[in-house]
């Protein structure tokens, strides 16, 4: 998804680093996230001074405040076996806050920390970000008055500051080789006052317009925001970032706030942009300005909404620029001529040659349900994408409303567990969706837009889901907050390359057709039924199909799987029924399969053309002769129908197969196949 596996709780202390999940989502809000980028374990760094005296100590640790948020009281969740909290250090499972950073004041009611600390708190529902002193007391930040994401430093004011704060000087003078000092609420356990030298000064990576400071004095998870400072403890800079390789850091010299806008707020991300089914980037130069100063929810409302900002310019940019290669332009002769057979859910999408094909989802998870029931997912970091087969026995009536037993039943595929201390503890229920709607794509197909919050994390699953007649297939992402609104528009443009079939029994497929506000919009033309009498008939805007039960007889266990594709019309598609796969009974003793077949266009593979060129001729696999596959003792014929009009059938044909395990003759084969195609009508539109 953003994977929807293990969860962590956003601090894991002894481990090293904070982190709320394995494969955060890439992007600007990189710097807004829980995980504090000062994230080395680092050795101590060897003793370049003397140690600061306790009053040195006394004095920094005063004006040195946790930034800290609050946890969820409750989440809501059900559990396989009960949380091992004991596992979780005492002082952590007591502690109504999440610590996240550090701050420092440095004048009267004036406190600067890391943007990407303070930032975090951004469309957080449980609550905002605050600071707490040494002896535990909370305070509310009041007001915002200084932010640059560029250069991640962000200062304010509190409501109601301590009346003994003695703020920290400033200094804008230093040299290379200066005894530093890092200080910060290093762990979550308390501020930590540690010494090194300034080692560097480093241009930043973009264009050079300042230069950070690096040094060697050792930082750990919740540095983040805390002050560097010289040997007189005055603050140099603000500590914002690690080395990935060594321990030489990272903090913004001081200069830069205290030069910095008192007026508005920067926001700038210059960084490639991708979408799951596109091969290309995009690189988009954002930049944007809110004024200040501002309450804190103010600051988070206008960051939650620049981050959906640049989302929307970024993706607009990005297909602006392959709009001569989006599907369906671009290279899609194979994806049009191939016969696509894809059961479980895909997205149409580019392949390694640019070509336009179907997304590989061969990694995938498969958890077997009673009654013939299942739920399939992928594995793919980007995006979940699934199958629910309902139990058959479950009543079809009730499952589209039911949001809770949707959820429980997709988590069995998605086994998602929640980190306590090292133990990863499977979560069974997410209880009823908290947020329900309906999403209609550019297909007339209907999407039930849902989503579950994880109060341990702040953060949210997010579901697009399809109804089909056994169950649903879809999507999912986990998102923090301040996401929310750029997940769903990634979801709601990737509904539009959905690929998938419908299937299910037949009484399912009578519920589902009888669904006018949930059934696809191109069911409105397509019919099934099955009389004892008369057998079982299908019409769709491109095939009628009439079977008598002296040749396949259908019951209520008998499954339609309905082959969907995208079709070519007029230089657009149309999502529409392309084939069909009958199965008299589940163990798919007898089967018949229709499925469309275009004229290939020049540059396609060898098999391809061949395929096409025995289907004209009724050659090879498709002469319609009767076959035993010795390695199943599988009985079968494949042939040919084409449509009545002799110009489409120059250029669409459709393949028809049968099949049963039952020992049968070539011969009664040849006259099963000989009563079924009078019965196959091939209207191409």
């Amino acid at each position: 998804m953003p994977a929807l596996r293990t969860i962590r709780p956003k601090q894991q202390k002894r481990q090293g680093f904070q982190y709320m999940d394995d494969r955060w989502p890439r992007g600007p809000w990189r710097a807004l996230v829980w995980v504090a980028l000062v994230a080395s374990l680092g050795l101590p760094s060897p003793g370049h001074a003397a140690a600061p005296t306790p009053e040195f100590q006394k004095r920094v640790r005063a004006a040195t405040f946790e930034v800290v948020m609050p946890k969820a009281t409750e989440d809501g969740l059900t559990y396989e076996t009960p949380l091992p909290l004991d596992l979780i250090p005492y002082s952590e499972r007591i502690d109504r806050y999440w610590s996240i950073g550090t701050a420092v004041a440095i004048g009267p009611n004036t406190f600067v920390s890391a943007g990407h600390v303070i930032a975090a708190g951004a469309g957080r529902t449980i609550g905002p970000p605050a600071l707490r002193d040494s002896d535990g007391n909370v305070y509310a930040i009041d007001r915002v008055l200084q932010y640059s994401l560029p250069e991640d430093y962000v200062v304010f004011s509190l409501d109601k500051p301590p009346a003994t704060l003695q703020p920290l000087a400033t200094s804008t003078t230093f040299d290379v080789d200066d005894v530093v000092f890092a200080v910060g609420n290093a762990l979550g356990e308390g501020v930590v006052i540690r010494d090194g030298l300034l080692t560097s000064l480093t241009p930043e990576d973009r264009n050079g317009r300042w230069k950070w400071l690096r040094f060697s004095a050792a930082t750990s998870p919740g540095n983040s925001g805390g002050p560097l400072l010289d040997s007189e403890g005055r603050v140099l800079g603000i500590v914002v970032a690690k080395s990935p390789n060594e321990n030489l850091n990272y903090a913004l010299p001081i200069e830069r706030v205290l030069q910095g806008s008192t007026k508005e707020a920067t926001f700038e991300v210059y960084e490639p942009f991708r979408l799951p089914m596109l091969r290309d980037s995009a690189l988009l130069d954002y930049q944007a300005h809110f004024p200040l100063p501002a309450s804190y929810a103010g600051f988070s409302q206008q960051v939650v909404g620049q981050m959906s900002e640049f989302f929307k310019a970024a993706e607009s940019k990005l297909l602006a620029e392959q709009a001569a290669r989006l599907f369906p332009k671009g290279d899609t002769a194979e994806f049009f001529a191939a016969s696509h057979r894809r059961y479980d859910p895909t997205l149409v999408a580019q392949q390694d040659d640019k070509s336009w094909g179907l997304l590989d989802t061969n990694s995938d998870f498969e958890a077997k349900l009673s009654s013939h029931g299942r739920v399939w997912n992928t594995l793919d970091p980007r995006v979940t994408l699934f199958r629910i087969v309902y139990p058959e026995g479950q009543p079809d009536t009730r499952r589209y409303e039911d949001s809770k037993e949707f959820m429980d039943l997709l988590l069995k595929g998605l086994r998602l567990q929640r980190l306590v201390g090292t133990q990863p503890v499977r979560i069974t229920s997410l209880g009823p969706a908290a947020k329900s709607a309906q999403f209609k794509d550019a297909h007339q197909r209907v999407w039930q837009v849902r989503s579950w919050p994880l109060g341990f994390i702040d953060s949210s699953v997010i579901v697009y889901a399809l109804p089909t007649p056994d169950g649903y297939v879809g999507m999912a992402m986990q998102s923090p907050p301040a996401q929310a609104s750029s997940i769903e528009q990634q979801l709601r443009h990737l509904a539009d390359f959905y690929f998938v079939s419908l299937t299910g029994t037949l009484p399912q497929w009578r519920t589902y057709l009888a669904r006018r506000d949930l059934r696809a919009g191109v069911f409105a033309e397509v019919q099934v039924t099955n009389d004892p009498e008369q057998g079982f008939r299908l019409r769709s805007p491109r095939l009628a199909l009439d079977v008598a039960r002296d040749v396949m007889a259908f019951d209520d266990r008998s499954r339609l799987n309905v082959l969907m594709s995208y079709v070519p019309r007029g230089g657009k598609i149309s999502w529409e029924p392309v084939g069909t796969l009958l199965e008299r009974s589940p163990d798919n003793s007898d089967m018949l399969r229709l499925s469309r077949q275009s004229k290939p266009a020049d540059g396609v593979s060898r098999d391809i053309q061949k395929r096409w060129d025995q289907m004209t001729t009724r050659t090879g696999d498709f002469s319609g002769q009767g076959r035993r596959d010795e390695s199943d003792n599988q009985y079968w014929f494949r042939t040919v129908a084409a449509p009545s009009d002799a110009a489409a059938a120059a250029n669409v044909l459709y393949e028809v197969e049968y099949s049963t395990f039952d020992p049968t003759s070539p011969r009664e084969l040849e006259a099963r196949r000989d009563r079924l195609l009078p019965v196959i009508s091939v209207k191409e539109p």
